[in-house]
């Protein structure tokens, strides 16, 4: 754990959160703030559809899934261990960048995807059609394929385990095992039946655990703008002082919010881009604005929201961590009832982040030309990786996945660098065209 948490504060130090917030930055000028007009546009009717590959609606609900996972509850719940509650905030910063970022990202797949029966997008396609750097586009897939596993599959398997045990008297590993098994048969079925099956599962997940979160807050309005000046206060308040000591601890804050943040919506990560460029949108930038309104319900709402119930219970001061901190917090409105829905909430939850990443992973596997064997195994190796994850504690996977999202997102970053003015020439022409 030693040496796991000080590879991870080495990959998330000061040069890659400047070089994530800069991306974000300079992405947010490319595009003329997306941030401020993608929701209007996106309202506006248009008629971009093709009859291949997979429709918006399902490649959004198949990133959707594999953003909206334990990184929302567990996640942030381990932000605030590690960072305090000024993480939030840095969650938040890392978000409002990362709409353009993630704007970006899906601009490029769908610009660059390769047009087949199935057609095939992603950072590993943009890097070696459009940046010409096949050598590093070969680096992501690969980092994707194993990020699929661990990811995609441990992570969930480990948050699936300590959810239910408390109310599942079985063993953790067993329990994680049969999850797992019952996910085999959709995972067969290849990227098609994954978005099927996603699109019904997380609209459902995500509208539940809204009203639940949002029933904790209205019983505990009065701690709301407390909550909300911690937030802020605990952000800035290290920033004025010259100690060492409270330096370490104010990029610690940052850390945690950015790689947190990017855990949970995988803005620059690549992983959502090959999602979307499998659609059958034909505009790279109405598929664009998918992405930056799926960064801002990911982190802006959900995070946030399991942030202040976190906040406004007190339950981030109990000295739990993970989902027993959360589960305190949902306690305080629902009782002895709360382990079953915070239970059931993180096995939908879970299940829908292994068959986004499984996605994903299939995707690069495809890509790198991999043999139909290995495809029909991939499936099988994302189940054992699940079910073995059973038995290992989430706190350590959960920082496990914070490096295999650094290693995915420096290609990726270095890409979106390279092809930052496509990304402004695709968007002036949109723009163009809707006025």
């Amino acid at each position: 754990m030693e040496w796991i948490l000080k590879l991870r504060y080495t990959l998330w130090g000061p040069f890659t959160v400047v070089l994530i917030a800069a991306t974000g930055l300079l992405l947010t000028l490319r595009t003329r703030g997306v941030q401020f007009w993608c929701v209007g546009q996106l309202l506006r009717p248009s008629s971009t559809r093709r009859q291949d590959g997979i429709t918006p609606f399902q490649a959004l609900c198949t990133s959707l899934g594999g953003t909206l996972g334990v990184g929302n509850l567990a996640g942030v719940a381990s932000a605030l261990t590690l960072g305090g509650p000024g993480a939030v905030f840095w969650m938040l910063i890392a978000a409002f960048l990362g709409m353009a970022t993630k704007y970006s990202e899906l601009v490029l797949a769908v610009k660059y995807r390769i047009r087949t029966p199935e057609p095939l997008g992603g950072p590993m396609v943009y890097l070696s059609r459009g940046a010409g750097l096949p050598g590093l586009a070969k680096v992501f897939a690969i980092c994707c394929v194993i990020s699929a596993l661990g990811t995609g599959a441990a992570a969930q398997g480990s948050a699936i385990a300590e959810a239910l045990t408390p109310i599942v008297p079985l063993p953790r590993g067993l329990i994680a095992l049969s999850v797992s098994l019952l996910l085999l048969p959709i995972l067969r079925g290849g990227g098609k039946r994954i978005a099927r099956a996603s699109a019904v599962l997380v609209p459902i997940m995500t509208v539940s655990y809204l009203v639940a979160g949002g029933w904790v807050l209205i019983t505990h309005a009065s701690e709301i703008p407390s909550a909300l000046a911690l937030i802020v206060s605990n952000a800035m308040e290290p920033l004025a002082c010259g100690s060492g000591l409270i330096g370490l601890l104010t990029a610690r804050t940052i850390s945690d919010g950015f790689a947190k943040g990017i855990f949970s919506n995988e803005a620059g990560m690549g992983s959502a881009p090959i999602a979307h460029g499998s659609s059958d949108c034909e505009s790279p930038c109405a598929e664009g604005m998918l992405g930056a309104v799926e960064v801002f319900v990911d982190t802006c709402v959900v995070c946030l929201l399991t942030a202040l119930v976190l906040l406004t219970t007190g339950a981030w001061q109990s000295g739990a961590d993970g989902l027993t901190m959360t589960t305190r917090a949902f306690s305080t409105v629902l009782g002895d009832a709360a382990p079953w829905f915070i239970g059931i909430t993180v096995v939908f939850l879970a299940v829908s982040t292994v068959l986004g990443w499984s996605f994903y992973g299939l995707a690069c596997l495809k890509w790198l030309g991999a043999r139909p064997a290995l495809l029909s195994l991939y499936p099988v190796g994302i189940v054992c990786s699940a079910a073995l994850a059973g038995c290992i504690p989430l706190t350590a996977l959960l920082l496990v996945t914070d490096i295999t999202a650094a290693c995915m997102s420096f290609p990726n970053l270095i890409g979106l660098w390279t092809l930052s003015g496509e990304v402004s020439t695709e968007t002036r022409r949109f723009l163009a065209r809707r006025k």
